[in-house]
């Protein structure tokens, strides 16, 4: 039975990736979540910072939005919505109080595979694009110098934006945040972390030190206190719409809830 083309989605957000610059619609966010019926799905494009206040959802929100199917010569991964902006309405946020994961957990656990092996062997036989997984042991976080420019086809895209338009221009960070981590087979893999959260923690923090490389230095803190042992650490992996870079998978967002005791499961 085929896809349905037009679909009204309840979603919690479980992924909103820093702002990438496009030429063709100047400023988008990556945003996926996990539906109702516990699947995942990608909404694109969304022209977050655009949107109007009401809409501008956080992530952990409950979201509805009518959805159509994106054109299969655009992106024909099975997850990839094209949202209808103006039928979007936040109907709710998956709070943590005191450290309490379980409600968002119950959205998450469902959509666990058994590990990055299996994203990429689902990726390779049947175009799986988004998924989650326990890393079976963390090996390294990595933050390192990028260009700090945006292209000049980007600046272009960048200049056409509204004169009038009171958000402040996107800022290119000059970092690379990544993640290494050994999957259930004990193969070692370094992915790039594209999760908002770290980008909008350096700038807060350059502001804060008044310093590029005390603020990477508390991204790289962020991200070891966050993979630590203590926490039950679950990532969200996705890729490209580019065919040729289907296999190459980014860290969208991660859930970090504390392990439970041992004396907690009797």
């Amino acid at each position: 039975m085929a896809a349905p083309a037009t679909a009204r989605l309840r979603l919690l957000v479980t992924v909103k990736a820093y702002p990438s610059v496009s030429t063709k619609y100047n400023e988008l966010v990556c945003c996926a979540g996990i539906t109702e019926d516990r699947k995942w799905v990608r909404l694109y494009p969304v022209p977050y910072r655009d949107l109007p206040n009401h809409t501008q959802f956080q992530k952990y929100g409950i979201v509805e939005v009518t959805c159509d199917r994106r054109e299969a010569h655009k992106d024909n991964r099975p997850e990839s919505w094209c949202p209808r902006l103006d039928t979007m309405r936040v109907t709710g946020h998956l709070d943590v109080a005191r450290g309490n994961w379980s409600e968002r957990l119950k959205w998450i656990e469902p959509t666990l595979l058994r590990g990055f092996g299996e994203l990429a062997e689902l990726q390779a036989g049947k175009n799986k694009s988004l998924g989650t997984f326990r890393p079976n042991k963390i090996l390294g976080v990595e933050v390192t110098p990028e260009k700090s420019e945006w292209s000049d086809a980007q600046l272009a895209a960048i200049n056409q934006t509204d004169l009038f338009s009171a958000k402040e221009p996107l800022e290119k960070v000059p970092y690379r945040f990544r993640l290494a981590f050994e999957d259930e087979h004990g193969k070692a893999h370094w992915l790039s972390v594209i999760d908002w959260e770290f980008f909008q923690l350096w700038r807060k923090e350059r502001d804060r030190f008044r310093s590029e490389e005390e603020a990477a230095e508390q991204v790289r803190k962020k991200l070891e206190i966050i993979t630590n042992a203590e926490n039950d650490l679950i990532l969200f992996a996705g890729n490209l719409a580019n065919p040729a870079m289907r296999r190459s998978f980014m860290i969208l967002g991660c859930c970090y809830p504390k392990k439970k005791r041992q004396a907690e499961l009797f």
